[in-house]
């Protein structure tokens, strides 16, 4: 399970979930760590020497939470899902850890890295490859019962593509951009080193 896939039941539970239900989401969070670990110790059985988890980057910055804010900030309540997801993953991977007697596991932090290169163009102009407005997606459905991609019966186009696909942090409401990923990748590159210590 990638944590990408993760991440979309985390949002999906999320944003369906009433109040009263948030507890359960500790529950469901809890289910999905407990199971990760199975999986990380039958890997690391098989004679994998270091395995990198990644952390779940901010909920709170996807397109689909923050379009209810205009595409202007991440919605901090939605982060502190990822941040509660994170800190019951950090506890667990250094238990296993402890298992091992070695740092076998190590989290690469998406969470940070995507807040950084979103908070990127806002902070430093002219040093990042993305757009004014990171939050905003490129891709999107022309209205609330369409998403990117979408047709109807006639197979006409239901959605618009940015002017400049190049420069956009997200491709549509839940996906980072090719060029996402790589400003991703730039913020998280020099922590890849703890892989082969």
């Amino acid at each position: 399970m990638s944590s990408c896939d993760i991440s979309k039941i985390l949002l999906n539970y999320y944003c369906t979930a009433q109040l009263s239900y948030l507890q359960d989401f500790a529950v469901v969070t809890k289910f999905i760590i407990k199971q990760l670990a199975v999986d990380l110790e039958r890997i690391y059985g098989l004679g994998v020497g270091k395995i990198a988890v990644t952390a779940i980057g901010p909920l709170g910055c996807l397109p689909r939470m923050t379009s209810f804010l205009s595409y202007q900030n991440c919605s901090e309540v939605a982060n502190l899902v990822s941040i509660f997801h994170n800190q019951i993953l950090r506890q667990k991977v250094e238990e296993l850890n402890k298992e091992t007697k070695k740092s076998s596991f190590v989290i690469l932090d998406l969470y940070n890295a995507s807040l950084s290169a979103i908070m990127l163009p806002k902070h430093h102009q002219g040093y990042s490859t993305l757009q004014i407005n990171p939050l905003k997606p490129c891709c999107v459905g022309v209205s609330n019962e369409y998403s990117c991609g979408s047709v109807d019966e006639s197979g006409a186009k239901k959605y618009t593509v940015c002017d400049k696909p190049k420069l956009s942090f997200f491709w549509d409401t839940i996906h980072p951009s090719q060029n996402g990923w790589h400003e991703v990748y730039s913020a998280i590159k020099s922590s890849l080193r703890q892989l082969y210590l």
